[in-house]
């Protein structure tokens, strides 16, 4: 992969950091104190939908609900801030796996080379919320800003499939890419695995598959914030519990 550590990936939320004068209106909360202004601001129009609690309904319920993008968004136009230049092309594909159907989301840059270093994307969402478009923003940056082709797994979630069925998805993708990377302008010796939250999760699964059925492994693996142990009294989770 190209080294991009000095040109960050650029979102929507970056384009709402760099706009003036977005301050929030009431104090901080005490559990996110170090938050730009323009991510409390973002909190505060999340918080305005006087959405219900996510652990008070149902998954089916909770897919429904507004998210930190949907405010980001709205934020965006309220104060007339465009969206980052985007170069890349979007497509749809299904894809046939164990008892269903897969849809990839698969982002190609549009500079004209001949192939693409690869990225296999997992969205976060604790394996039951969120979608592609939910964090359309984050694959679509890291195709902009890496130059890579990004496909995107919409695994499936539960609790309608359970464990490990999400798992298996997103080894399935992972798989099709490394068989289909010339058809999507793909280098397939470079491939590597991105996953937040959840996503992050999935990737580290992903990597452990590669290496246990013995095909070919992912050349990097980016873990955000993953969930990566069941102990749920560590620092960390105790200091981000509210």
């Amino acid at each position: 992969m190209a080294n991009k550590t000095d040109n960050p990936v650029k979102t929507k939320m970056d384009s709402l950091n760099e706009s003036e004068n977005l301050k929030p209106t009431k104090s901080k909360p005490d559990w996110g104190k170090d938050m730009t202004d323009p991510m409390a601001l973002v909190m505060e129009k999340l918080a305005s939908y006087d959405a219900p609690p996510l652990v008070s309904l149902s998954a089916q319920e909770a897919r429904k609900q507004p998210t930190p993008a949907t405010a980001v968004m709205d934020l965006m136009k309220e104060h007339n801030i465009p969206s980052p230049s985007s170069n890349v092309d979007i497509t749809n594909k299904k894809i046939s796996v164990k008892d269903g159907m897969l849809n990839l989301r698969i982002y190609t840059p549009k500079s004209g080379k001949a192939a693409y270093p690869i990225i296999v994307y997992y969205h976060g969402g604790g394996w039951v919320i969120a979608d592609l478009d939910t964090y359309n923003a984050s694959a679509e940056g890291l195709a902009n800003q890496v130059e890579a082709v990004v496909v995107s797994v919409a695994y499936r979630q539960a609790p309608e499939y359970k464990f490990p069925i999400a798992h298996d998805d997103c080894f399935a993708a992972y798989e099709w890419t490394i068989k289909n990377a010339e058809f999507i302008k793909g280098d397939s010796r470079k491939i590597a695995l991105v996953g937040e939250s959840a996503g992050g999760n999935l990737a580290a699964a992903v990597s452990m598959m590669a290496r246990d059925t013995g095909i070919q492994m992912p050349i990097h693996q980016v873990l955000i914030y993953p969930i990566a142990g069941f102990d749920f009294n560590t620092e960390s989770y105790k200091e981000s519990e509210n």
